[in-house]
């Protein structure tokens, strides 16, 4: 349930940055569970110490790659089967000369990202989506994934966003003529129908197995369906600048798709996903989250500053029921304004507790959300019975959506629309100028 905004993919490393630290480590320091032979008769060799391929100066080992699956079926969900990792690997390995790329880039602009910073991507990434310190790391032992593919993800991608700010940010820039025209547009639209939409696209290059393409997206509807977070689908599986965010599109108003697209969306209710639908440029997959009239005020798109208090009832910190009953009480009795909360978060001392930074109510796990969806600044929630806690959330700041975005919003999100093009252009440059030995 991170948070889901209708920006690039680069809006979305600023937010999030989703990679990795390198970390030396041998396939018998983090051995990764599943079929040995999963890439298929011909695919992998028996070593996975042995070369996958070669980027330049660096080397990609079959137990990067084994490592990098694991991450991909631990968090979106699909069967570890050797057919769906026979699927996925050529996929991976485009993903890892990528990362190659990326860290080649910065290293070559000496860019550095520290260890702090990707251990900091990684509790934001659980803060955002509602779990307890530590159980993103939890979950991915218990998936036998070792954490180092984790943090190279992440540094690849932070250090990428690095690059572009350093190099293409200041050659970005969005003219006030463009600005109007996209709010002109809007408030031409207002009260249009449109939907709330999320993609999975998985293109279709000239050449490319076309048979395997359209089974991989038979697959992740059927995944969907089955109840598989289609964000966590979209994250690992998706090519399009909206994988970052899980596939969010936003609201798109009735019209505004391609014709094949427009014809399977019209047919889907709130929650429904649709089939692969074949375009030009490769698969798409839709699903719809809800419907209104464009401009509507959205609840969920209002903006808010919170402080949280977090009472552990499991793990290694938990407290018992009678000291998270008294501290309750402290909570309610103490707790008047966000300084206050503040200073009780302090004093309470549990992982998780104290400010968080503007976010879109859309954006927080389901229970979190609905425990403050009304209230008002400085006002404290009930008791949100969460996995392993009892949370309290304050509302410090609220701005509620209007319907339109400000000017401000539009300038921002057209100049990272630029940036997210001037990004992939850059990296599409870095592959055609690199050398690269593919031997899986």
């Amino acid at each position: 349930m991170s948070l889901r905004l209708r920006v690039s993919l680069f809006a979305a490393c600023l937010g999030l940055a989703t990679g990795a630290l390198a970390v030396q480590v041998s396939a018998a320091e983090a051995p990764l569970g599943g079929n040995p032979g999963a890439y298929g008769a011909s695919a992998a060799p028996a070593n996975a110490m042995s070369i996958a391929a070669v980027v330049n100066e660096d080397i990609i080992t079959v137990f990067d790659v084994q490592a990098r699956l694991g991450l991909y079926l631990a968090t979106s969900g699909l069967d570890n089967t050797p057919d769906i990792r026979s699927r996925l690997m050529p996929q991976v390995v485009n993903a890892l000369i990528d990362d190659r790329l990326k860290l080649q880039e910065a290293k070559r602009l000496k860019i550095t990202t520290s260890e702090a910073e990707i251990r900091g991507s990684v509790d934001s990434i659980e803060q955002r989506n509602g779990m307890r310190p530590g159980a993103f790391r939890t979950m991915l032992a218990q998936a036998n994934v070792d954490m180092s593919t984790l943090y190279t993800q992440i540094e690849a991608d932070m250090s990428w966003v690095k690059v572009i700010r350093k190099e293409l940010a200041r050659d970005t820039t969005v003219q006030p003529q463009e600005v109007k025209a996209v709010m002109a547009r809007m408030k031409a639209n207002q009260g249009k129908p449109e939907r709330l939409l999320a993609e999975i696209f998985l293109p279709v290059a000239p050449g490319a197995p076309e048979a395997a393409i359209r089974q991989l997206a038979d697959r992740l509807v059927q995944q969907a369906r089955s109840g598989t977070p289609f964000p966590a689908l979209a994250q690992q599986f998706s090519q399009s600048a909206t994988a970052a965010l899980g596939g969010d599109l936003g609201w798109v108003v009735q019209g505004e798709l391609e014709p094949e697209v427009e014809a399977m969306v019209s047919r889907l209710e709130p929650n429904q996903f649709s089939d692969p639908i074949r375009t030009s440029s490769g698969y798409h997959i839709i699903a719809l989250r809800d419907r209104r009239s464009a401009g509507a005020p959205d609840p969920r798109m209002s903006v808010v500053t919170l402080s949280q208090i977090y009472l552990p009832n499991l793990g290694g910190r938990a407290m018992t029921p009678a000291k998270i009953a008294q501290l309750s009480e402290d909570i309610h009795a103490k707790a008047k304004t966000c300084d206050e909360m503040n200073a009780l978060a302090k004093q309470i001392g549990t992982p998780g507790s104290g400010p968080i930074s503007p976010v879109y109510l859309g954006g927080l796990p389901d229970k979190v959300r609905e425990g403050i969806i009304d209230l008002k600044a400085n006002q404290l929630s009930r008791p949100i019975e969460v996995a392993g806690a009892r949370l309290f959330v304050m509302v410090c700041m609220r701005k509620d959506d209007t319907g339109l975005p400000s000017e401000e919003q539009v300038m921002g999100t057209l100049q990272n629309e630029k940036l997210t093009n001037a990004a992939r252009q850059k990296l599409r440059d870095l592959r055609r100028a690199a050398l690269i030995d593919i031997r899986i």
